[in-house]
């Protein structure tokens, strides 16, 4: 029986591989052996060679262990999705805005510090948005809503090592996500409890998605190889767009359960 590894992730794929052993492992809590061209991957409840890999790792600070087990995958050859290539391309926040700008899709607009010190110089109108280095699902983001909290958030980030980002707050009409997986494409609005669109998410609404948009994102999507990818979006009163990243492991909540079993898919047919 060929053996699937889920790292990280959702507790439900077990039934979307039917036939196949299926071992769920933490990228935080697991070790990484590459002997003799082969791949083993060992935590506290056994070791697993896996013959495919479902990377579900989001929502925690890049590491080296996620390089290193990505380059360990892509040694011994292992079916991955999306493969170690394209995630490592979506490893750094700003070579994926770079990336994205280049496709000519509409980024938001951002200022960025590669130094604490230079906080000052990347002050807005506020209220604004300060992101700490590549931190996703909410995390490393903060609203700053007046000169002492600016302030007071300078104080704090002064011991950081990682860059810092502003951008403009925007008082958006709906938070949108785009998710691609082969050659199809769905569209959902989502509204988070706070300001943070996407955490909490409190409502879920699918949308028809919008053409010319779509063409520009199935044209990211090539371009990185990616079996699944997100890109979330802002629309502001005035209707326009502004996207603020790609996930290339974007979560399924408010999608279909068709996705999970299209993104099973995947593995499988690469297997």
């Amino acid at each position: 029986m060929k053996k699937i590894l889920i790292v990280n992730g959702e507790k439900y794929w077990q039934e979307f591989f039917p036939g196949f052993e299926v071992v769920q492992k933490s990228i935080q809590h697991s070790s990484w052996i590459l002997r003799d061209g082969a791949l083993f991957v060992a935590d506290a409840e056994g070791v697993i060679q896996p013959d495919g890999i479902l990377w579900r790792v989001g929502a925690i600070k890049p590491s080296a262990i996620q390089q290193n087990a990505l380059n360990l995958i892509d040694l011994a050859n292992i079916p991955c999705v999306n493969s170690p290539q394209c995630l490592r391309l979506g490893y750094d926040r700003l070579s994926m805005l770079a990336r994205m700008k280049r496709l000519g899709l509409p980024v938001i607009d951002f200022s960025v510090a590669t130094k604490a010190v230079h906080l000052k110089n990347l002050k807005r109108s506020f209220p604004f948005v300060v992101k700490v280095g590549n931190y996703h699902g909410g995390f490393g983001k903060v609203l700053i809503e007046d000169e002492k909290k600016w302030q007071d958030i300078q104080d704090l980030l002064f011991i950081t090592e990682d860059y810092i980002s502003t951008e403009p707050y925007i008082p958006y009409l709906r938070d949108i996500r785009y998710l691609a997986i082969k050659d199809q494409i769905w569209a959902m609005s989502r509204r988070g409890k706070f300001w943070k669109a996407n955490v909490q998410t409190t409502d879920y609404k699918p949308l028809e998605p919008d053409a010319e948009l779509s063409g520009s994102f199935m044209k990211l999507k090539k371009k990185i190889g990616a079996d699944i990818l997100a890109i979330d979006i802002l629309e502001d009163e005035t209707g326009k767009y502004h996207i603020l990243e790609y996930n290339d492991i974007p979560g399924l909540s408010g999608f279909p359960d068709r996705l999970k079993e299209m993104l099973a898919s995947v593995l499988k047919e690469q297997l």
